[in-house]
């Protein structure tokens, strides 16, 4: 319920903004990627679309990536940018894949201490959901870029 406030005021302070769908496998991909379309005006400096795919609601394997894969495709076609994958180790490894391999990958993994235990090169790395800052009540996903700010910033949108 927050989305457009939050939008706005992030970009206001100077934060690096970006959006994530949560992607139903069992559900039209192409009204999805619409959706997304129709709420996220991206621009200049901003983070490329992320889809986060983390269960498959009944779908089988091949239903899972033709329809990640509609997604992506979609959204590439509309930003121009390539979109990220975000996910778990464990629904990577089954129901994605090396199909999927040349999308960008954040991965959650809270078992690692130095590095999430996968075979693949990774962009963002959310080793923890329960985080603490002073001042938000609330416990909060830790993430790590695996780069430095040149790097960061090459990923943004041009």
């Amino acid at each position: 319920p927050y989305f457009s406030r939050n939008w706005i005021e992030s970009q206001k302070i100077g934060i690096t903004k970006g959006a994530y769908h949560f992607f139903l496998p069992n559900k039209s991909a192409k009204i999805q990627a619409q959706n997304f379309i129709n709420h996220v005006t991206l621009k200049k400096g901003d983070m490329p679309p992320v889809l986060d795919v983390e269960a498959s609601y009944g779908a089988n394997t091949r239903t899972v990536k033709a329809g990640v894969k509609e997604w992506l495709e979609i959204i590439e076609k509309h930003y121009k940018i390539r979109p990220i994958i975000y996910t778990n180790i464990e629904f990577y490894n089954t129901k994605l894949g090396v199909d999927f391999y040349d999308y960008p990958l954040w991965i959650a993994h809270y078992k690692q201490l130095n590095q999430p235990r996968i075979a693949r090169d990774w962009l963002f790395w959310q080793h923890s959901e329960s985080g603490q800052i002073k001042g938000i009540k609330s416990k909060l996903d830790f993430n790590v870029f695996n780069g430095d700010s040149t790097a960061f910033n090459e990923i943004l949108i041009k």
